[in-house]
């Protein structure tokens, strides 16, 4: 399952643009209101139409997926259920209509999308039935180096066309099976690897903090499990942190 974090630098025009470049390829296939809620910053409301979209038809989920990142995610609107954002994705299901596993690939792929829109309206992306896809764009585009050719196949293949080439990239070693995530899990505090305890963050940290250092521990094991080389880059403050890993992305797409 892919692993995101915050929306980058995305400017307020990129994303009024991705979402007016969502509804051209919808081509009305979309409730009336839809465009609505993307001005509310109300939980309930957000919710209600994200599930409305899910039932609505097979392509309404790239909007979805943009609403569930830009608003609920990126902006924290999630917050106002009084819920970290782990116990909010647990409530998916009842929430959002979407299953709690699926809770990432929507965000990868709302945040592939944003950064890449143009493109993908130019090569005539459908997303009709490509969520799959376009949850894995992000991660083949590391793999083979070059966003265009991941575009080019997320429009042109079936599932098992882009899989079978998706896979193609992946180094031996992400194949090998005896290869896994560690077992890691967090629990009031304590952080077990298998069944050794080996951190425990102190009760006396507020909250925030808390859950800042859980997570950040949680994306250590998440890159390791990809295969990736997880990295800490002092930065001045959380704009210039943002802007180093736009440039990593950049970087990884040939912008």
């Amino acid at each position: 399952m892919p692993k995101v974090t915050k929306l980058l630098d995305a400017t307020i025009d990129e994303v009024e643009n991705a979402k007016m470049t969502a509804v051209s390829l919808l081509q009305n296939s979309t409730p009336a209101n839809a465009l609505d809620l993307f001005y509310t910053d109300n939980l309930e409301e957000i919710e209600k139409g994200i599930r409305d979209l899910n039932a609505f038809s097979n392509k309404a989920w790239i909007l979805s997926a943009l609403l569930l990142y830009t608003l609920v995610y990126n902006k924290s609107i999630y917050q106002q259920s009084g819920l970290t954002w782990k116990e909010y994705s647990k409530e998916a299901r009842e929430r959002l209509g979407l299953e709690p596993r699926d809770i990432s690939d929507q965000l990868s792929a709302a945040r592939f999308f944003i950064m890449n829109y143009a493109e993908l309206e130019r090569q005539g992306f459908n997303p009709a039935n490509n969520n799959r896809k376009l949850a894995r764009a992000e991660v083949a585009t590391q793999l083979c180096g070059n966003v265009h050719e991941t575009i080019k196949h997320l429009v042109n293949d079936t599932w098992q066309q882009f899989s079978d080439w998706y896979y193609s990239f992946k180094p031996q070693k992400l194949l090998n099976t005896e290869i896994k995530r560690p077992d890691i899990k967090i629990n009031k505090g304590s952080i077990y690897i298998g069944k050794i305890k080996a951190v425990e963050i102190s009760d006396k940290l507020p909250e925030e903090e808390r859950e800042r250092i859980e997570n950040y521990i949680d994306s250590i094991f998440e890159a390791i499990r990809q295969g990736l080389e997880p990295a800490i880059v002092p930065c001045y403050d959380k704009k210039e942190a943002n802007n180093m890993v736009r440039l990593r992305d950049k970087f990884r797409q040939g912008k």
